[in-house]
């Protein structure tokens, strides 16, 4: 009985482990889109562009344009993931 409990605790503990990382990185990309989508609809334009492939200037650009809360979905997504990440590879 006990050996059953640790079996299904460490395979779910492999599936949180699986899922973390994918789930986060997934929020990651979606609040990134959806900063570079609300600056491209802002002037400069350009800042769209470049912030598509400087991923830490859409946060930065997003900050002073009063779009907080996709940038703390954005910074929060970041740590998760980079926090889900490590976690995975040490276990």
């Amino acid at each position: 009985m006990v050996g059953e409990s640790l079996v299904k605790g460490s395979a779910l503990t492999d599936v949180l482990l699986v899922l973390a990382p994918s789930l986060s990185l997934a929020l990651l990309v979606t609040a990134h889109i959806a900063l570079v989508a609300a600056l491209a609809v802002r002037t400069p334009r350009w800042r769209a562009a470049l912030a598509l492939v400087v991923p830490p200037l859409a946060v930065v650009w997003g900050a002073r344009e009063q779009l907080r809360r996709t940038c703390i979905v954005w910074l929060t997504a970041l740590l998760l993931y980079v926090v889900t990440l490590s976690l995975a590879s040490i276990g």
